[in-house]
């Protein structure tokens, strides 16, 4: 009988102590439920959350260079040469193409097209020469026949008659090479003269010609050598 009794002591005593635990957790718990809300409704902003200041608006990001997932990709834009922007009154308008360069050598292509309304007529080279970036003519030594590519040897003076919308083609060809430690000035402006006694063309190039200053022209030609 006693044996019994001191079993249900300690039965509801461990019951007690079991339910106090209980009690404790609870309490701990809302108070930890309690600080959290606490301190959210202190750092935020009226009305919204803090995650919300770091969200990125899609409609208002710029302009991209890459394509989005699926579409293709647009290639890049090619260089525009500079040309004229208006046909002259001797019906000869001179533009150039991209310059091709390889090991320090350098060349491109100036062409000559009859935007008139008669015909045109042509007989050797054009006038070459360059200017810098404040207008000062640069010095040059043209020369003809010392090609770098075979689309730069000369085919030699020959009259040429140019139907409206026709046209020929010269072949500058120069070094960027530089031998001294002395400030190089390069061009920053082509002009051309289409031929003996016309106006010349004024058109916007950079031409790093090094320190030789030696540029070889061809004469005019319909079709470059190949």
């Amino acid at each position: 009988m006693a044996e019994t009794i001191r079993r249900a002591a300690l039965v509801a005593a461990a019951g007690l102590i079991a339910a106090g635990a209980l009690s404790g957790c609870g309490g701990d718990s809302g108070t930890v439920g309690e600080r959290a809300a606490a301190s959210g409704s202190a750092s935020a902003s009226p009305g919204e959350g803090r995650d919300r200041d770091f969200v990125v608006e899609p409609d208002k990001l710029g302009p991209s260079d890459f394509a989005r997932h699926g579409e293709t990709p647009s290639p890049r834009a090619t260089p525009v040469a500079p040309t004229p922007a208006a046909c002259p009154e001797s019906g000869a308008a001179v533009s150039t193409g991209l310059v091709d360069a390889a090991m320090g050598r350098r060349a491109v292509v100036v062409e000559l097209v009859n935007c008139g309304t008669g015909p045109y007529k042509v007989n050797g080279y054009p006038g070459i020469g360059a200017l810098d970036k404040d207008g000062d003519p640069l010095r040059l030594t043209v020369t003809h026949d010392r090609p770098y590519t075979d689309a730069g040897r000369d085919q030699g003076p020959k009259p040429l008659t140019l139907a409206p919308g026709e046209s020929v083609k010269s072949v500058l060809n120069w070094n960027n090479r530089v031998t001294t430690f002395d400030a190089v000035t390069e061009g920053a402006y082509l002009v051309v003269t289409p031929k003996e006694g016309e106006p010349p063309q004024t058109l916007p190039f950079r031409l790093d010609i090094g320190t030789s200053g030696e540029l070889d022209v061809t004469a005019w030609a319909r079709d470059l050598l190949r």
